[in-house]
């Protein structure tokens, strides 16, 4: 087990300790950087205090943390200097305030969370001076309590800014993460890379939850396949209409793209098999709604929406 050698220049919180933030939190941490862990998962934490967060398969790490809390509340106490929100974006409505209450006047907040817009619910609470967006490019799934499997990592990351205040700070976070071994480059057009990951996490995560297909699964099969091409096309239209145009290729880049994911289930599936929110609103649900206001029609992304959200209906009824 590798230690975490402290170094005490800043102090990061990371909130929602699922395989975004425990991935960040074990490189982070093997580099010295002190974490706080932040997660309702008790039997995680504890874990991961007592032996251990274990991060296998695209790298291989197993770091000690010592500071974690159980709620978001318990965080007051450790003064931190930035907080990585990686909780799914769904959840954000329900912890901003108490997050707000729980960090400095000046504490950085970081989106690390799928789909569009999410930078700017964070900005009511904190601020467009302190609050970044950043756009992920790696994964995995937890696999037990303190280890998660990293599936891959298509470099690099991305961290970007609402206001240019905050640019210098967005640049050294970035070269943080680098060092880190999580090779993340500064950007002042984060909303580029949030729309192109946005369009491709809606051309298959709700299908898959939907049809409880693996994205293989989804891509083999004619039916489904066809559904995923409609899906980036609508995607790909209304972020050019948006003023983000990818160009001719960037539609066969997409389907390769997410051709070559194998057999993994997008994290909208594992909410829906464990009767969770999803982020539905944030990725099709944002596209039909900027679809709706630059009339550009969008009738696969609004039916995939409508079907995600009739799944999630019947929940309180299971």
């Amino acid at each position: 087990m590798t230690p975490a050698h402290t170094k005490n220049e800043q102090i990061f919180g990371v909130i929602g300790v699922g395989p975004v933030g425990s991935i960040l939190s074990a490189h982070l941490a093997n580099h010295g950087w002190r974490v706080v862990l932040v997660d309702i998962l008790k039997d995680h934490l504890n874990t991961i205090k007592s032996k251990g967060l274990k991060i296998s398969g695209f790298t291989d790490l197993n770091v000690k943390i010592e500071d974690v809390c159980y709620s978001i509340p318990e965080l007051k106490k450790h003064q931190v200097d930035a907080v990585f929100i990686s909780v799914k974006a769904a959840v954000l409505p329900k912890i901003l305030s108490d997050l707000k209450k729980a960090t400095k006047s000046k504490t950085y907040a970081i989106s690390f969370q799928n789909g569009l817009d999410t930078e700017q619910l964070i900005s009511q609470k904190f601020g467009i001076d302190y609050t970044l967006r950043g756009v992920i490019n790696y994964a995995g799934n937890l696999l037990g309590n303190g280890h998660v499997d990293m599936t891959f990592f298509n470099k690099p990351n991305y961290i970007g800014t609402i206001s240019k205040k905050a640019n210098d700070y967005a640049k050294q976070l970035a070269a943080i993460m680098t060092s880190c071994n999580l090779e993340t480059e500064f950007t002042t057009n984060i909303r580029k890379y949030t729309w192109e990951k946005t369009i491709l996490n809606a051309g298959m995560s709700a299908l898959c939850a939907i049809t409880k297909q693996t994205m293989k699964d989804a891509i083999d099969l004619e039916y489904t396949h066809t559904i995923v091409e409609n899906l980036l096309k609508e995607g790909i239209d209304v972020a050019k209409a948006s003023g983000y145009d990818y160009g001719s290729q960037f539609f066969d880049f997409c389907m390769s793209y997410l051709g070559k994911a194998g057999r993994h289930k997008p994290s909208m599936l594992i909410d829906v098999e464990n009767q969770r929110a999803t982020e539905i609103d944030f990725l099709n649900g944002k596209i039909v709604e900027y679809g709706k206001t630059l009339d550009i029609p969008t009738p696969y992304n609004k039916t995939i929406t409508a079907l995600v959200k009739a799944i999630e209906s019947t929940y309180k009824k299971a």
